[in-house]
């Protein structure tokens, strides 16, 4: 008669890691994540430079149906800069109708257009606007924009066109205003040049 003998417990496979070599490979890993994220964040460059116009009102009604408000906008760096800029603009909108007579229930609806720069002009339409502050609306009129090499001052003419669609509306619509001119720097560049100036509206 043969006695067994209980088997010899088996190696630990060389895939369980030692808790030291654990941490130590939790360290690679999160220093690979950190790097990672950090490189993202230097291909990102550096943050658009961002510059708004002084606030103003349109008004729009059945005998002024349309209504046009045009800026300059200048930018220039003072002692040059071999960079060149991406200048994108909106303008952001507030519409509210107020009809000659209490109750009217009539829904104007704006259109708006803003040119800057060369490319196509593209045309925004509000919501309809019902009567009084509750049934006021928000839109944006947005443009592509335009290149600046700037090397020199570039400058362009902003303007915000609206128009009503309705003309026969009886009573005013109120639109506030103001353009918004974004500046994007180029990713391969580290920050915005040192003295870079954007002006919008008359200085």
């Amino acid at each position: 008669m043969q006695t067994e003998h209980p088997a010899a417990p088996r190696p630990l496979s060389s895939s369980w890691l030692h808790p030291s070599r654990a941490r130590a490979w939790a360290a690679r890993v999160a220093l690979l994540v950190a790097s990672v994220a950090s490189v993202a964040t230097s291909m990102s460059g550096p943050p658009p430079v961002v510059v708004e116009s002084e606030p103003g009102v349109l008004s729009l009604s059945p005998t002024s149906p349309t209504a046009r408000v045009a800026l300059p906008v200048r930018m220039f760096v003072p002692n040059g800069s071999k960079q060149t800029v991406w200048a994108t603009m909106r303008a952001p909108l507030f519409v509210k109708w107020t009809p000659d007579a209490p109750g009217d229930e009539a829904q104007p609806i704006v259109k708006a257009k803003l040119v800057f720069g060369p490319r196509p002009v593209k045309e925004s339409s509000s919501a309809p606007v019902t009567a009084g502050d509750a049934g006021a609306v928000r839109f944006e009129a947005l443009s592509d924009g335009d290149v600046c090499q700037l090397e020199q001052p570039c400058e362009w003419e902003a303007a915000l066109e609206l128009s009503l669609q309705d003309a026969t509306l009886q009573g005013t619509v109120d639109v506030e205003w103001r353009m918004v001119v974004e500046v994007s720097i180029d990713d391969t560049e580290d920050s915005a040049p040192d003295g870079l100036e954007v002006l919008v509206g008359p200085r």
